[in-house]
């Protein structure tokens, strides 16, 4: 994992040159552990390292007559490839060189043939243009803007606001949308001039200019798999974590206790990996709940708690590593996860998008038999109870950015529902999530079940799989009953669930008092507005969750905008900042 930074120029601009180098040191938690850049007149490149695969001699870029290329992620059929491109004269044994193998025998079509988790950017010396593009899934993050001297790209979005000169505009639609999903979804961000590269989309550049733009799009399939059984299910899974494993350093497995996490666990044993698991627990729970399956499987479990104080302590902290505002509150024990794991480990498998792929959210269950039947198919937000015949009602948007998602015929309304969450809630919310969260601490997260083989595999099998007799995830909880008999497969899902729904209204007043006197929020919200969230979470603490994104927004805007650098508890620094 890495980070990359770019910038194509229309003429030349040595100042800026030389001043876009400075952003190394917004990237070094990316990769610190080695630093390598490329320049000529009309485009500089930046690549800052973590050594996973070839330590000593996978530095980048990675030059040769021909090209460069600077990428991050990893690309887990690196091996076959190399197998197919014999005559690619290799200099290293990166993973990431495939992906120049593939374009020198190919072109662009051949970076269609990738399969990984990939952000990367190709100069072509001979065709003078440069190529940046990302996975399929968007697990790998990468942004750009057109600035003055032409484009910019880089891993994050604070690198490309430090270089930028003018003032970024925040987009009052975006607000609208986090505050009723949690996140910005589509190709725009938060910011009117910083776009994402969109999963699966392949930007050509020539010397500052977009000249073409291609989308690789998830695979598709007309008819749905109508059987499987546990040999399928066995070969799929185990073929997909098996090509995530390839590491020069040591990995660890983030576990949660939950189903796929659990899946994690079964198949990491049957493949006889000794690991250790990295487990957050809350004061309501019981911290050795999981020690006896641990035990049997010989796996050696650090749990940590979470505490309602580290909640408040670290809300700032996440809203300047988080650099665009997804108010996930996962977000807060998974970076006290990562501190910890990353003294040990560079590498860390999840469970991430075995919802997704198996159907898992409560949402799939609720609307599957009429999600499509309406006008529309949105998750419910934040806001889908409070206040419906009041002003809050502006905050119930939908945004054009949704509207681009293409629906194949063919698909049942369940696969429609999931498609849609792979557009949207993956990329946009739980892969900046993790890919924030372990790059703070200089870790590489891994999603088994996020991955182009095991999605044409399991992502088509009949709906009867995925949801029966109520629950999501059927065919792998019936599966994982019958392996590990310990392990109740039908309890209530498992996850790092922050408690808001206690912790926030047992300090409302203190929030409300704080809150309100954050004047840059009424540029978004009226008083009225606000003292109408308040005024809920007294009568109903179930409605916490869109304080949540109003604290997360709060905190956010400090740091990113007015430039706040302290770090501590959230009602200290508000109260100091007023």
């Amino acid at each position: 994992m890495c980070g990359i930074a770019g910038i194509s120029f229309l003429k030349p601009n040595p100042k800026l040159s030389s001043n876009f180098y400075k952003l190394r040191k917004l990237l070094d938690h990316r990769g610190p552990d080695y630093y390598g850049r490329y320049t000529n007149s009309h485009l500089s490149l930046l690549h800052t390292r973590l050594s996973i695969v070839d330590i000593s001699r996978g530095n980048q870029p990675i030059t040769n007559k021909k090209y460069v290329l600077i990428a991050n992620g990893e690309i887990y059929n690196d091996l076959e490839i190399r197998k197919n491109n014999k005559t690619y004269k290799y200099k290293t044994n990166s993973d990431s060189e495939s992906i120049l193998a593939l374009y020198d025998k190919y072109g662009i079509d051949g970076l269609k043939k990738l399969r990984g988790m990939f952000a990367y950017a190709i100069f072509d010396k001979k065709l003078d243009q440069l190529i940046i593009g990302r996975d399929e899934f968007g697990i790998k993050p990468l942004y750009f803007s057109l600035i003055d001297d032409g484009i910019i790209f880089c891993s994050e979005m604070k690198p490309i606001i430090s270089l930028k000169s003018n003032k970024n505009l925040i987009n009052n639609f975006k607000i609208m949308e986090y505050m009723q999903f949690q996140y910005c979804s589509g190709y725009g961000t938060i910011f009117d001039d910083i776009k994402r590269v969109e999963p699966g989309q392949i930007l050509v550049i020539k010397k500052g200019r977009i000249s073409n733009s291609i989308k690789n799009k998830l695979p598709s399939k007309t008819k749905n798999i109508k059987v499987i059984d546990e040999k399928y299910i066995n070969a799929s899974v185990l073929e997909s974590i098996s090509s995530h494993l390839r590491s020069d350093v040591p990995y660890c497995l983030f576990f949660s206790g939950g189903i796929d996490s659990m899946l994690l666990l079964h198949y990491l044993n049957k493949l006889k990996k000794n690991i250790t698991a990295f487990s957050i627990y809350f004061a309501s729970e019981n911290s050795n709940d999981l020690s006896k399956i641990t035990k049997d499987y010989n796996i050696e479990l650090v749990r940590q708690k979470f505490s309602e104080d580290d909640f408040w302590n670290s809300i700032f902290f996440a809203a300047d590593k988080i650099d665009e505002p997804v108010a996930d509150y996962a977000i807060l024990p998974t970076l006290k996860l990562a501190s910890i794991a990353s003294k040990n480990f560079k590498v860390a498998l999840t469970g991430e998008g075995g919802d997704e792929l198996f159907g898992g959210y409560g949402r799939y269950k609720k609307n599957q038999r009429f999600f499509f039947k309406k006008k529309s198919f949105f998750p419910k937000g934040a806001f889908s109870k409070i206040f419906k015949d009041s002003k809050l009602n502006k905050l119930f948007i939908y945004s054009h950015d949704y509207e681009r998602l293409e629906l194949t015929d063919g698909l049942t309304d369940l696969q429609k529902a999931q498609l849609f969450d792979y557009h949207n809630w993956l990329p946009n919310n739980l892969l900046v999530k993790l890919d924030r969260c372990l790059m703070t601490f200089g870790m590489e997260g891994r999603t088994p079940f996020i991955d182009k083989k095991l999605f044409e595999k399991l992502f088509f099998i009949d709906d009867k799989y995925k949801i029966k007799s109520g629950f999501g995830k059927y065919f792998l909880r019936k599966f994982l009953q019958s392996k590990i008999p310990i392990y109740d497969a039908f309890e209530k899902k498992r996850g790092f669930t922050v408690p808001i729904y206690d912790w926030i209204p047992k300090r409302i007043k203190n929030l409300e008092d704080l809150l309100m006197k954050q004047d840059f929020l009424y540029e978004y919200f009226s008083k009225n507005e606000l003292k109408l969230l308040f005024k809920g979470v007294r009568k109903n603490k179930k409605l916490a969750k869109p304080i949540w994104h109003i604290i997360f927004f709060t905190s956010w805007y400090l740091v990113n905008i007015e430039g706040l650098k302290k770090k501590g508890n959230f009602f200290d620094l508000l109260s100091s900042f007023n």
